[in-house]
């Protein structure tokens, strides 16, 4: 039975789903998936839907219109798009692709954060391995066998994430943002500036801050700040050094500054944290 959207094509197949309450509280889930082919009479043109879209591309070209930008995705390209908001997208005759609709518990959140920081559209070497799991995990209700609910969630949060992964880099040819990340554990015993931490790699404070915080999650200074954390915690469980000492050994000029800025990264003291059974 063909699917009523113009341009889907005999041999198309689609999956529906109705999670439960509890699923839509605690668990990433499909609200529907498929694999189409599609000739040029496809078309989608929506102002609001209220869930997710990640689309991979198997043949054909399929056009976008999202955000105020339009691309063109092709074979092996993929597409994380926020249905919320207005998009409108067509197919060309020899279009194939396979998707998903999805939603959970801070789903939104993540997703949109990872348009804001990467954009929509992905190419990149990995996408095959993302394609991969989207065809298995459609076959398997081709095929009519049972996918647990934890199975469906870790596959849709680890596709969605694998879109954001650095591209592997030849170890002569260290990226700015590797060496500014040696720079700053080199440095963790005094405060350093984000001027400095540019300066270092010889771009922009804008850029570099830009740059740093797509392929690190952290702004530079808040990645400096903890690695100091993190050094502190292993000397405060491993060594018997004052938590002066430990303070100036990380780069704070006083225990009080040290102590207040662990507190409030930890939720602990660095007196209580020491004395934690970890």
């Amino acid at each position: 039975m063909l699917l009523n959207e113009p341009g889907v094509l005999e041999g198309s197949h689609y999956y529906f789903f109705t999670p439960s309450e509890t699923i839509k509280k605690y668990y990433y889930h499909l609200i529907c998936c498929g694999h189409y082919y599609c000739n040029a009479d496809y078309h989608i043109k929506r102002d609001f839907f209220p869930y997710f879209l990640l689309v991979y591309i198997r043949n054909g070209e399929l056009h976008v219109n999202y955000q105020e930008k339009f691309v063109t995705a092709k074979k092996g390209d993929i597409l994380l798009l926020d249905c919320r908001e207005p998009h409108h997208y067509y197919g060309t005759d020899g279009l194939e692709f396979i998707y998903i609709h999805f939603d959970g518990p801070h789903s939104h959140e993540l997703c949109s954060y990872i348009i804001k920081q990467h954009g929509f559209f992905f190419q990149s070497k990995r996408n095959i391995e993302i394609g991969k799991q989207l065809y298995q995990m459609i076959y398997t209700f081709y095929h009519k066998e049972d996918m647990s609910i934890s199975d469906s969630t870790c596959m849709i949060y680890t596709m969605i994430n694998s879109l954001t992964f650095k591209q592997e880099k030849p170890k002569d040819e260290p990226s700015p943002v590797d060496e500014a990340i040696t720079f700053i554990k080199a440095n963790l015993d005094r405060q350093i500036t984000l001027k400095e931490i540019a300066s270092y790699v010889n771009l922009s404070p804008y850029y570099f801050s830009h740059i740093f915080k797509i392929e690190t999650g952290y702004a530079p200074i808040e990645f400096a700040t903890k690695n100091r954390i993190d050094t502190a915690k292993t000397l405060l469980k491993t060594t018997t050094i004052s938590i002066a000492d430990i303070a100036y050994q990380v780069g704070y000029s006083s225990s009080s500054g040290f102590i207040n800025i662990f507190y409030k990264k930890v939720g602990f003291t660095p007196s209580n944290f020491r004395n934690l059974s970890i």
